[in-house]
């Protein structure tokens, strides 16, 4: 198995975020990196807009009306299929770092393997990925960073939500060191 695949994802991004699509603001070197030496979807188009839906059909390889995610805080099935899980029967050793959002995130009575295994720092896998360690925006949550932000950062636990709120620097003259035209600093650990 010479292959190695990491599959980056984000939420609502404009094409041309990144320097490898033309993105001026923000400098992306390493991302620009992976585009310019592996492989770049750059005619890829989401089955869904709103985020659950949208990851559901990534894991999937389905549609929303087969695997019937088709708004946020509907569930995707557990004994549906996933790419994680063909990779790994393939010899691939797999892991989810960051959000999946497969399932409900407000889960207060951790109905959800994904905020069980958050809730209690587990790793194991779920969905054919061998090792997970989730995160969501800032602390909310049952998620491996929400659970370390809490422990060694609690300082920062609203943080994210006012990095959101809080006013923008826009100004006439360009700013910042790559001349955006809106600055927003963020001290989120």
């Amino acid at each position: 198995m010479g292959r190695k695949i990491l599959f980056i994802t984000t939420d609502q991004m404009r094409y041309d975020a990144i320097g490898a699509n033309g993105g001026s603001v923000a400098r992306t070197p390493n991302i620009d990196s992976f585009a310019a030496n592996g492989i770049s979807y750059d005619r890829a188009q989401p089955q869904n807009v709103v985020c659950m839906p949208s990851r559901s059909t990534m894991v999937t390889g389905q549609n929303v009306g087969t695997h019937g995610v088709w708004m946020n805080g509907v569930p995707l099935p557990v004994e549906s299929p996933s790419v994680a899980a063909v990779l790994r029967d393939a010899g691939y050793r797999t892991a989810l770092i960051g959000k999946s959002h497969f399932e409900p995130l407000l889960d207060p009575f951790l109905r959800f393997e994904e905020n069980r295994q958050g809730f209690a720092g587990a790793t194991e896998g779920h969905r054919g990925f061998d090792h997970m360690e989730l995160a969501t925006h800032g602390a909310a949550g049952f998620t491996h960073y929400s659970r370390w932000i809490r422990q060694n950062h609690p300082e920062a636990i609203g943080m994210f939500f006012q990095v959101l709120d809080g006013d923008l620097e826009v100004s006439d003259v360009p700013g910042g060191d790559t001349g955006a035209p809106q600055i927003k600093h963020n001290a989120v650990p």
